[in-house]
């Protein structure tokens, strides 16, 4: 007999380590060639294999509101899209394995999405394709389909699996607070060129705001889209009667704090957005009828008043964000506002006669990446003194209907249509049939989704940028319920429960 051979394990260990370990080295010598990116991707991205396997639907729910982004990869994509990607395939692999029913595809959803990424692809291969900066073409605009596609590929890797009974309030509470990373970009920018490199984690455009503007008027955008994320996570878990909850005086506060922090954003629609998801969810958690509304309107009333007394005094960031208020303002901010606005309008006038000649076929989301550099340039250089021309060329028209029709039609603008109201179905459901432990947070993913929805139409949106955000709090409220709620019949009320209590998952 052969006497049993074996290798230490040490030497098994460092038999791996030490080469990878070299390999990793020379690669970081040359960290800006692609070849060094795609590998050390590649390396990681084996390494993280076994916890994507056993986590990556908590994870993709974790990401999906961050603004984490993926620097090894041409065009530094959304971490959370390349996410939805992976998390997809696992769970079609897993799903393939199973015998019992995984997917809650919602076939009123899931069709609307699967015939909007067939529109998308067909707008692209009848124009001028996907294109691709990154990849060195002369055609950009590929990031927007990437967005367009990982949004719809996105839901389907949420509703893959339902979420337990006693994790939902938790994974509801990182899928809002997730948001709270586009804090790092301003801190990046504010330390230093010691801190630069979060810049290759997080998205160096967050902290764009701050480095222009910083001898005008300093506009911290990623705090004010931090302090945003933190408010709507307070409206979800606690709602806006826990809010006001006299014995936890705390909440109110905090949440008031937190949205005094937006200001410092200085975007007008972030405020415009808060409240109308504030005001949506106050009708939806039957309020309107309640002695807290008397509450609240006294409140509104004192801090108007000491808005008013004091808004000149107010951080010029702070009196931008509150510009479209009959307030006396700083001129700077006042200006600042106003020039934004009418640049829009101009937009919107210049693009509106475009509609009837990409009504059946779209534009697509490709462009001529010649004509936007030499659009830059003329307005870099003073030869022109407005940035219509670049925003056109880019398809950055700041108004959600116009960025749908024009690059996709009006099939695009149709299929998109019929996903909303599927979605809205979906979640008016959830919100009256659900189980009562997940009513506070189904009427705060309806009235985000309604509020989303009003101000993507009237206010400002982008199609390729927005999706994703109705996917994911549909795909979201899908998961957290195991599908669609179905009404209970002949359900008994415990003695135990109040009348409200009761009465307010079926208020609509």
């Amino acid at each position: 007999m052969f006497k049993e051979s074996y290798l230490p394990r040490w030497l098994l260990i460092y038999g791996l380590c030490v080469p990878l370990a070299l390999l990793l080295g020379y690669l970081l010598a040359t960290p800006f060639a692609f070849t060094s990116y795609a590998t050390v991707g590649l390396l990681l991205s084996a390494l993280a294999l076994p916890v994507l396997l056993r986590w990556h639907h908590t994870l993709l729910i974790f990401l999906w509101n961050s603004y984490l982004i993926v620097f090894f990869i041409p065009g530094q994509p959304s971490l959370a899209l390349v996410l939805a990607g992976g998390s997809f395939t696992i769970s079609l692999l897993q799903h393939s394995m199973k015998r019992e029913k995984v997917f809650f595809i919602v076939p009123s959803v899931g069709w609307s999405l699967v015939f909007l990424g067939v529109v998308t692809a067909t707008t692209a291969q009848l124009t001028a394709g996907i294109g691709g900066r990154a990849f060195g073409e002369e055609m950009w605009g590929a990031k927007k389909y990437l967005g367009v596609f990982g949004a719809i590929v996105g839901y389907f890797a949420l509703v893959a699996e339902p979420v337990a009974e006693g994790r939902a309030v938790r994974y509801a509470s990182i899928y809002f607070l997730s948001g709270v990373t586009a804090l790092f970009s301003d801190l990046a920018y504010a330390g230093g060129p010691g801190f630069y490199f979060l810049f290759d984690f997080f998205p160096a455009v967050m902290a764009g705001s701050q480095a222009f503007t910083q001898d005008t008027l300093l506009r911290l955008s990623g705090v004010g889209f931090a302090a945003q994320s933190v408010g709507f996570f307070m409206l979800a878990r606690y709602g806006i009667r826990g809010l006001f909850d006299l014995t936890k005086p705390w909440r109110l506060a905090f949440f008031v704090l937190v949205n005094s922090c937006s200001l410092f954003g200085g975007y007008r629609s972030m405020i415009i957005l808060s409240l109308l998801i504030f005001v949506i969810q106050f009708y939806f958690e039957g309020l309107f009828k309640s002695r807290l509304f008397i509450l609240l309107l006294i409140m509104f009333g004192l801090l108007g008043g000491g808005i008013v007394s004091f808004s000149e005094k107010l951080p010029l960031s702070v009196q931008r964000s509150l510009s479209f208020l009959p307030l006396k303002l700083d001129p700077m901010a006042k200006y600042d506002a106003q020039s934004t606005l009418e640049w829009r309008l101009a937009i919107w006038k210049a693009v509106y006669p475009d509609v009837p000649k990409y009504f059946f076929l779209g534009k697509g989301f490709a462009y001529s990446g010649t004509d936007a550099y030499l659009a830059t340039e003329a307005i870099r250089r003073g030869i022109v003194h407005t940035i219509d021309e670049a925003a056109l060329i880019g398809g950055y028209y700041h108004q959600g209907i116009l960025t749908t029709i024009i690059p996709l039609g009006i099939w695009g603008l149709l299929v998109f249509g019929w996903f909303c109201w599927s979605a809205l179905r979906v979640l008016a459901r959830n919100y009256r049939y659900g189980a009562e432990r997940l009513w506070l947070i189904n009427t705060a993913l309806r009235s985000a989704f309604i509020g989303r929805l009003v101000f993507y139409v009237f206010f400002y949106g982008q199609f390729d940028q927005d999706l994703y955000m109705f996917t994911g709090i549909i795909g979201l409220s899908v998961a957290l319920n195991g599908g669609v709620a179905e009404p209970v019949k002949n359900a008994v009320v415990s003695k135990d429960q109040t009348a409200s209590q009761a009465l307010a998952p079926r208020l609509t």
